[in-house]
């Protein structure tokens, strides 16, 4: 079965035959954005071990593993900001793409003008989480704050913090080159639409 792609990929320029639509990693921070999705994935495949481990422990066992609840409840916050920039950089953001789509064939200029506005939402998102959770990283950092039952199980909340203002921050920068690239393309737009 083939996948649709994005006939009009983000930079706006449509793809000549045979040509990808997905961005390169190429890049320094294309790079980073993929290693921190591939980060993402060994921690949802070491996640879905330890749930396993923790069903055969209690079935066969009767000794379940402790802190797996804890521990799946910070992975999955941790794995959803290592991905965030990936899933946008790939285009896979769940967006109205009937309604986006149809007015960048119709109308280029005002469609890469919508969506940079749609980006501009995204990146101040972004700049909220950054901004109201960098003052929890702290004081998760400065008073130890842990999640768990003292004497069985205990893990820091300050590495899921950090990954959430780090995974906001590299969105953050990922929604800003969606920004910047469509102005361009409703700046190009504009001189052929006149």
């Amino acid at each position: 079965m083939e996948s649709i792609r994005n006939p009009m990929p983000h930079t706006g320029v449509a793809p000549q035959a045979g040509a990808t639509t997905e961005p390169r990693p190429d890049s320094p921070f294309g790079r980073l954005v993929d290693g921190l999705n591939g980060i993402g994935s060994l921690l949802i495949f070491a996640m879905m071990v330890l749930v396993c481990s923790d069903v055969v422990g209690r079935s066969f066992f009767n000794q379940p593993i402790y802190g797996v609840a804890e521990l799946v409840a910070l992975s999955i916050i941790a794995i959803v900001f290592l991905q965030l920039a990936s899933t946008l950089r790939h285009q896979r953001m769940t967006r109205a793409d009937l309604f986006i789509d149809g007015l960048l064939q119709r109308r280029p200029r005002a469609g890469h003008l919508l969506r940079a506005l749609f980006s501009v939402a995204g990146l101040f998102a972004c700049l909220v989480m950054v901004i109201a959770t960098t003052p929890l990283l702290e004081r998760a950092w400065s008073q130890g704050l842990y999640i768990g039952v003292e004497g069985l199980f205990t893990a820091p909340t300050w590495p899921v913090r950090l990954i959430v203002v780090v995974g906001a921050s590299i969105t953050a920068i990922q929604y800003t080159i969606h920004v910047v690239e469509d102005v361009r393309a409703a700046i190009r737009n504009t001189a052929t639409e006149e």
